[in-house]
């Protein structure tokens, strides 16, 4: 898997994705990277408990691995708009790591 092949991939509302014709797996819904990302992410991550809209001036972030960055920078431009501050917390995954189990 460390080399496989990935295409870039055109969705449905216009933005790229990464697809990985051996697993036929998008990254993103082929309908639109942005607009799962905007449902998922923002929608119904950020503004779901006020975290942009309400009284707080800033918002903390957790994330696990950067994949595209395309919940990174759309967070950035939201709290842009909502004039908030964003910090995040998280790490990047840049080595996968086999666990074996024994039962």
């Amino acid at each position: 898997m460390k080399n496989i092949k990935k295409e870039r991939y055109t969705t449905g509302d216009g933005s790229p994705t990464l697809y990985l014709p051996a697993l036929n797996e998008y990254y993103h819904s082929h309908h639109g990277a942005v607009q799962e990302a905007n449902y998922v992410y923002i929608k119904n991550g950020l503004y779901f408990h006020g975290g942009l809209t309400g009284s707080m001036e800033s918002i903390t972030v957790f994330e696990v691995g950067l994949g595209t960055g395309l919940n990174a920078f759309l967070t950035a431009l939201e709290a842009q708009k909502q004039k908030k501050k964003i910090i995040v917390i998280g790490k990047i995954v840049t080595k996968r790591r086999r666990i074996n189990n024994k039962h």
